[in-house]
């Protein structure tokens, strides 16, 4: 089963993507979201991923996956209709990440549509070891956004915001000993958490902490 993140773009990309469009997943890894789409209906899709053993795998799925080495930017330039970016620009520094959305950003068509998934700050952010900052889709566009702002960079593709949406998950206490440890006490927290997990469904996801964007853009 898709997780609710990736259903959550499965629909994005439905309401504003033809399901006749090549579409390139970068950072594929398993493949989870590249499932979702075909699901839906897309069938031109393809990923690129750094790690050979997340490529062998997806390819056994049979999904079309290649390693990032055996992806040429040039044969490729102005090629597909949609980029997908989900979890990737966390794990950059952010002049990396200009070079990194630069080189990819040349192989989108003008007019097409670049969908960035990506954590915001929260109290799990750095949780995963390798996470390097969060990044919000204003901080984006005011390097891709063809603005004038007070940066020391502006790229030569510029793409505008189409689209944005919240990921939200219950409110959860964290950082207690008692839950860490799973002392006497550890019953306490624990209830407080499912209590405000409760909520949280009751409210269709609505009520909770922001975990997640998901923006849409389109290369001007």
């Amino acid at each position: 089963m898709a997780s609710y993140e990736s259903q959550r773009i499965g629909k994005l990309l439905a309401k504003h993507v033809a399901v006749d469009s090549l579409i390139l997943d970068i950072g594929c890894g398993y493949g989870d979201k590249m499932q979702e789409l075909l699901s839906l209906g897309y069938s031109n899709i393809s990923g690129v991923e750094v790690n050979q053993s997340l490529v062998d795998m997806a390819c056994e799925k049979g999904l079309n996956v290649v390693s990032v080495e055996a992806f040429d930017m040039e044969q490729h330039a102005q090629k597909y209709d949609v980029l997908v970016m989900s979890h990737i620009i966390e794990h950059f520094q952010y002049q990396d990440l200009i070079q990194f959305m630069e080189s990819y950003l040349g192989c989108l068509k003008p007019g097409g549509l670049l969908l960035i998934a990506t954590p915001v700050m929260n109290p799990s952010f750095y949780d995963d070891f390798d996470h390097v900052k969060p990044y919000t889709h204003l901080g984006i566009l005011s390097i891709f956004g063809g603005e004038a702002t007070q940066v020391q960079y502006h790229s030569k593709h510029v793409i505008e915001l189409v689209d944005l949406y919240y990921l939200r998950l219950a409110y959860q206490l964290k950082y207690y000993r008692s839950l860490e440890m799973r002392t006497v006490l550890y019953f306490i927290p624990r209830l407080m958490n499912r209590l405000s997990h409760l909520v949280y469904r009751l409210s269709f996801r609505l009520v909770g902490q922001p975990k997640a964007w998901i923006g849409l853009f389109r290369k001007v």
